[in-house]
């Protein structure tokens, strides 16, 4: 298999991110992931310009930001619909075959619809449990066992397409959103490795936690879709 997923031509993805962008630029800041993995575009429709700094000091012109407040009043009264046409005329106009989401709008039907199984989104928690925002306080709210994260593509309901991966942790080692949220840089690397045929060494998935103390289940590769 990994013979084959190498012959293949790598798939051409962007990047989707809202609020403090953690994850993304968390990813990114190794050098290495920012070579070899780095996205053609990153589309940020967040506020905080200490986050758009550090986004463009990351990947300059390949940075995009979609303003709210550039569009008409109508327009910033449906935020979804709004965001959505935005990032699919982005996927179209720089012929981007992926988007990986960790962003907060929900994206609507026309780009659901245009790039079936082509939108993976990360959840902070294991799905179908914790739907939604603030995933990871609703789990632990409920004292789950486990918390955890899990990849998978985008349909029309919230949280529930089909899932690709998942990664989990005891809630009783939680400290800080940290601990769940560093389990996808793995998961990352597993679906560009994968599903986009991206060149990943097997010593190289797991680096991020090479020094992480609290136990976590994860399987080694993605279940294709």
């Amino acid at each position: 298999m990994k013979a084959s997923r190498l012959i293949e031509a790598t798939k051409t993805f962007a990047v989707y991110c809202s609020g403090g962008a953690s994850r993304v630029l968390n990813f990114y800041s190794h050098p290495k992931n920012l070579s070899t993995l780095r996205p053609q575009k990153v589309i940020y429709d967040g506020e905080r310009e200490n986050v758009m700094d550090d986004l463009v000091n990351m990947f300059q012109n390949d940075l995009i930001v979609f303003d709210l407040m550039t569009l008409t009043p109508e327009e910033r009264r449906r935020p979804n619909t709004s965001t959505s046409r935005f990032i699919h005329s982005v996927l179209k106009e720089y012929e981007i075959e992926y988007l990986l989401c960790f962003g907060e709008k929900i994206l609507k039907k026309e780009l659901l619809t245009a790039y079936a199984e082509r939108l993976i989104n990360f959840h902070p928690s294991i799905l179908p449990l914790f739907k939604g925002l603030r995933a990871i306080d609703q789990a632990l709210n409920e004292k789950a066992v486990f918390l955890g994260n899990t990849a998978h593509l985008m349909d029309q309901d919230i949280d529930s397409g089909k899932i690709i991966l998942q990664s989990a942790m005891l809630s009783n080692e939680f400290e800080d959103y940290g601990d769940v949220l560093e389990l996808q840089y793995p998961m990352i690397k597993m679906v560009l490795r994968d599903l986009l045929n991206y060149d990943v060494n097997e010593s190289d998935v797991f680096l991020e936690l090479s020094g992480r103390k609290k136990k976590m289940l994860m399987p080694d590769c993605c279940n294709h879709p």
